[in-house]
């Protein structure tokens, strides 16, 4: 593996601000710098230049949909063996789409190493989530960024949960690489 920063995915096409507010989040926690790129980026090119400095890499736009250099990102981080971890938001009646188990599967069948799953927003229901078997590492509301968290009472409650997804973050990723 080139470097071990992990990219941060939408599965499908999440909404940019939705993406960088759950980015965000999790980078503040996790430390270091958040990179940004576009899927229309040259996955190659940015692959083969990306600094060596501690943090993480957000991606906008759908990793699976196929670019004019030939592939898709998420086969260009397969090759590369880039970790990644999954971005997904609920449906507007609450619901998950079928967007996460549908990028597992392609991560499987790509060899991308998938770190885990991050709900954005929605409610969480911990339930279903233990039943549906994917590696989920918690949830971040979709203000989790934005000027309506405007309490410091939960501007600390954001700050912890997303702590926690990052120890969890940061203990898969150690599975991955050793």
């Amino acid at each position: 593996m080139s470097s071990c920063k992990p990219f941060l995915v939408g599965a499908g096409c999440l909404p940019v601000d939705e993406m960088r507010a759950g980015s965000n989040a999790i980078a503040k926690a996790w430390g270091g710098k958040l990179i940004e790129y576009s899927c229309s980026d040259d996955p190659k090119e940015v692959l083969g230049s990306l600094p060596e400095e501690e943090g993480l890499v957000q991606l906008l736009g759908d990793a699976a949909m196929h670019n004019s250099y030939g592939g898709s990102w998420l086969e260009a981080l397969g090759a590369w063996r880039q970790p990644i971890v999954l971005m997904t938001i609920p449906t507007s009646s609450g619901d998950l789409p079928g967007f996460a188990s549908a990028y597992k599967a392609l991560c499987e069948s790509l060899s991308v190493p998938l770190v885990g799953i991050v709900q954005i927003g929605g409610d969480w229901e911990s339930l279903h989530r233990r039943l549906d078997g994917l590696p989920w590492c918690g949830w971040l509301s979709k203000d989790c960024q934005s000027d309506l968290v405007n309490s410091d009472t939960l501007i600390k409650y954001e700050a912890l949960k997303a702590e926690e997804i990052v120890l969890r973050l940061r203990q898969r990723l150690m599975d991955i690489i050793v």
